[in-house]
């Protein structure tokens, strides 16, 4: 409904397979209630400070929608215990933001690039939320989702350089 009334302007939502603890109550209200209004939002788009902020906007937001017209919409809100469980679950596997005072080389070319690309959605994450394997396919999805948000997309020489960053900082190992 809202990526309709906001022309596309919402990220791409992410497949539910791909939920850390796909089968958990966390990921079930996720998928119940968020998608009502847009995409599924994966827990990484947010960090655990962060997400209280926006899951409040959000129910009331649901709270509002489902009140209008009699509840015409169709939208239905999440129970103060759904909420709850809700938040738990978001916050367990919420993105983790950047110690900069580790990375040193932020001040690089390459490092100023993945701050630069990465910061117009959402905090800046740790290069060990993922190993050195993973990033490329992660840099590749988030390029789509700039694309698909009208943001500026880095050039190949630029994103080979956020790569290199970020593989050089990841993990080793599970």
């Amino acid at each position: 409904m809202m990526q309709r009334m906001m022309g596309g302007a919402l990220p791409p939502g992410i497949d539910p397979a791909l939920l850390p603890e796909p089968d958990s109550a966390g990921a079930r209200i996720l998928q119940y209630y968020c998608v009502q209004c847009h995409n599924l939002p994966g827990p990484g788009m947010h960090t655990a400070a962060g997400w209280p902020r926006v899951l409040g906007r959000m129910n009331m937001r649901m709270r509002m929608m489902g009140g209008m017209m009699g509840g015409m919409m169709g939208v239905v809100a999440p129970s103060r215990v759904e909420l709850d469980i809700l938040l738990d679950y978001l916050q367990k596997h919420a993105q983790e933001p950047i110690d900069a005072a580790k990375y040193p080389d932020l001040n690089t070319q390459a490092g100023q690039a993945f701050s630069t690309f990465c910061v117009q959605c959402h905090a800046l994450p740790d290069p060990r939320q993922h190993t050195a394997q993973e990033w490329p396919a992660v840099v590749g999805r988030m390029r789509g989702h700039e694309a698909a948000m009208g943001k500026f997309v880095p050039d190949k020489t630029t994103t080979a350089e956020i790569i290199d960053f970020l593989r050089r900082h990841g993990r080793t190992r599970e």
